[in-house]
């Protein structure tokens, strides 16, 4: 973990997460994401006109899980992307 690294204490380093799906699988990607464990508040983006963008914090220790619910449903490992949160808010 860098220096500029969000933390928690017992959960690690928090990441932003995005997934994009067509606008057909959205409800499939939003079942999926409320059967996590843990909770996920999605932040939905329509802007392309073909795919919708999925985006939410998820701390380190929760991407195994995550990598898992997706494969459940059907999503495929090259659908995620996951960054530095502290690269997200350009830190």
């Amino acid at each position: 973990m860098t220096s500029t690294a969000l933390l928690s204490p017992t959960s690690g380093e928090l990441l932003a997460a995005e997934i994009q799906v067509s606008p057909r699988h959205l409800e499939d990607i939003l079942e999926a994401l409320a059967s996590a464990p843990f909770p996920i508040n999605p932040e939905l983006d329509h802007t392309a006109p073909a795919l919708t963008r999925v985006r939410f914090p998820i701390y380190d220790s929760q991407l195994e899980s995550l990598r898992e619910i997706l494969a459940t449903a059907g999503f495929t490992q090259s659908q995620l992307e996951v960054h530095s949160l502290a690269v997200e808010l350009n830190y």
